[in-house]
Order: structure tokens, then C-alpha cells, then sequence
């Protein structure tokens, strides 16, 4: 494959592979394991080279291939990925946060994750608007059309505060920024999912499941809930440390623990159900690799850190193990669809047109 045959159809989903790699970083900072830093930094590392391989050919097809781009930008299916580019931004900050000496001091690699986290969360709201104004004037999309990585765009936003508050833990006078920005981003990200949400499940009661390869989104469901559980965490600690808006902890502190056990027993119950679909896929119809695959990764990401927060603020020992079993899928199910990509790469079919 030619890199200008790579740049025509190359898949905004590509970063989903970045994603569903740097979100272990953070998730291995809850584990107390002897090389937990090597291994944070590897993963970490890995992401950056993903994340560098796909931004090539990404950036290079909008010059190369405009009409591409808006024929994906207009796709009721691919242009709901393209949130995935600003969002892996701000998981790379996530893992710069959890492990500030690992590639440079700790103040140059807070001052990196600011920047990555600003850039992407500007990133995310301009595709936000791009695909929902095209969402809006398309007329041919139907019901049918609805999966679940329509959650994208509403999980995009619900990244932002879980970087934004940690930064105004960090820097208190960027507060205005920093607090607001994730505040709004939470009200958008949470509205967003139950109005999206609403349509998605219409559309799974309401018609056949949706074809094979987005069969794998259906891991994207518990990814909100375990977000939501995520930013009351960092709210708390906040609320901790700083002045936020009159609000005491020994009031919000117990309704939070509360709220992020709500969310977390969300997450892992639609796990477990996710799993029943993808088992039902693979017995009674079918479900070859496509690129979709790599929402197994990221989704699975975000339960870990879930259940490591809810096991925090809970000291349950049930949902720590919980939590030791979803690392252990997550590496699993990275490591199975990093061979499967690997394999598809050497063929070349992954950069096949698929719409």
C-alpha cells in the first residue's frame, strides 16, 4: 500500500487505537506493582508512536483528500469518530499527570499536559459542532443507522473535566478556565448522552442489531456512566483542596461517593451485558476484525478506572477485585486486537474503503 492510497480512505477510527493504549497509563496507577512505572511508561510510549503514525496520514488527507473528509464528516456512521483525534490528546495528558517524571520533570510535563489538554478540548468541540449541524441536515439518516459510537461525541465531552478539574487543582488561577470550562463540558457531555442514548436504545429494541463489524461498540456503553464516576472523583479532591463556588466537603464529599457508586454499578452491570452481545454475535452471526474492534480497548480502560475509583471512595473489597478482573480483560482484549490490526496491516485490508 502506497502512502497516498493509505491517506484516501483512511479511517477516522484509527484513533481509537490510541485511545484504548494510553488509557492503560492512568489505570496502572492504581495497581501497586513492582515495574508499574515501566509499564505505565511503555504503554505510554506506544500510544505517542500510534498516535504520530495516525496523525500523518490523517492531517495529510484533508489537503490531499478533501472530499473524503466530507464524505466521512456526512457518513452517519464514521463521522461520529472523529472526536477520537482531540480525545486521545487529552488521555496523553492523563498519563503526563499520573506519572509527572516519566519523560520529563514534573513541571515541564504539567505545563505539556495543560497544553494537550487545552488543544484537545478545542479540538472537540469543533468536531462536536461539525458532525451534529451535518447530523441535523442530513436527511437520509434513519433509525437503523443509530450504534453506539454515537456516544462518541457525548463521551468527548465528558473527557474534558476529568483533565480540566485535576489542572485547577494544579493551577488555581487558571480556575475560570480551567473549572469552568469543565463544569459546561460535564452539563454538555451528560445532556448529550441521555438524549443520544434515548435514540440509540430506540433503535436496539426497535430494529435488527446493527451489522457485524459495530457489533464491538456496544462496549461504548458503559463508558459514560464510568466517566461521570471519574470527574466526581477529581471534583472531590478539588473540593478538597481548593475553594470551588461555596461548596464543603463534608457535604458534597458523602453524595459524591454515593453517585460514583451509582455510576460504577452502571458501568460494570452494562459489562457484563456487552459481553452477552458480543457472545451472541460471535455464536449466532458473525463478527470478522474491522477497525471497530479497538472500541474493546478504551471502553474497557474507562471500567478499570471506574471500578478503582468506586473501590476508593468505597473500600469495598468486592469491587476491588472487580477492578483486578477488568485489568486483566483489558490487557487481554488489547493484546488480541493489537495482533489482529497487526495481521490486517501486513495484509493491507484495513485501509480497504468500508463505505
Amino acid at each position: 500500500m502506497t502512502f497516498k492510497a493509505i491517506t484516501e480512505h483512511f479511517s477516522p477510527a484509527w484513533f481509537a487505537a490510541v485511545m484504548g493504549t494510553a488509557v492503560i497509563t492512568p489505570v496502572l496507577y492504581f495497581l501497586n506493582l513492582p515495574l508499574k512505572e515501566l509499564l505505565a511508561a511503555f504503554f505510554y510510549a506506544t500510544a505517542v508512536l500510534f498516535f504520530l503514525a495516525a496523525l500523518i496520514p490523517w492531517t495529510a488527507k484533508f489537503f490531499l483528500y478533501p472530499q473524503n473528509v466530507r464524505n466521512d464528516l456526512n457518513h452517519p456512521l464514521a463521522a461520529h469518530f472523529f472526536p477520537t483525534m482531540p480525545i486521545s490528546l487529552i488521555i496523553l495528558a492523563l498519563g503526563l499527570l499520573r506519572y509527572p517524571d516519566m519523560l520529563f520533570s514534573p513541571e515541564v510535563s504539567r505545563s505539556v499536559a495543560f497544553w494537550l489538554w487545552l488543544l484537545g478540548s478545542l479540538g472537540i468541540y469543533l468536531f462536536g459542532y461539525l458532525i451534529l449541524i451535518r447530523v441535523f441536515r442530513n436527511q437520509g439518516i434513519t433509525p437503523a443507522h443509530a450504534n453506539f459510537g454515537w456516544f462518541i461525541p457525548p463521551v468527548s465531552k465528558l473527557i474534558i473535566p476529568v483533565g480540566g478539574l485535576e489542572m485547577a487543582e494544579l493551577y488555581p488561577r487558571t480556575m475560570e478556565l480551567t473549572f469552568g470550562l469543565s463544569m459546561v463540558s460535564f452539563g454538555v457531555g451528560f445532556f448529550l448522552f441521555i438524549f443520544v442514548g434515548a435514540a440509540v436504545f430506540h433503535r436496539y429494541i426497535y430494529h435488527e442489531l446493527p451489522m457485524s463489524r459495530l457489533a464491538p461498540t456496544f462496549f461504548i456503553g458503559m463508558v459514560p456512566t464510568a466517566i461521570i464516576a471519574a470527574i466526581l472523583f477529581r471534583l472531590m479532591h478539588l473540593i478538597e483542596h481548593q475553594q470551588v463556588l461555596g461548596l464543603h466537603p463534608q457535604l458534597f464529599l458523602p453524595a459524591a461517593r454515593i453517585a460514583i457508586l451509582l455510576c460504577w454499578g452502571f458501568s460494570a452491570w452494562w459489562f457484563i451485558m456487552a459481553c452477552l452481545m458480543i457472545g451472541h454475535y460471535l455464536k449466532h452471526i458473525e463478527m470478522p476484525f474491522a477497525l471497530t474492534w479497538w472500541a474493546f480497548t478504551f471502553p474497557s480502560g474507562a471500567l478499570c478506572i471506574a471500578s478503582a475509583v468506586a473501590w476508593k471512595v468505597t473500600g469495598f473489597a468486592s469491587i476491588f477485585y472487580f477492578f483486578v478482573l477488568a485489568v486483566l480483560f483489558m490487557i487481554v482484549i488489547w493484546l488480541i486486537v493489537l495482533l489482529k490490526t497487526a495481521r490486517a496491516l501486513a495484509s493491507g485490508k484495513i485501509f480497504h474503503p468500508v463505505h
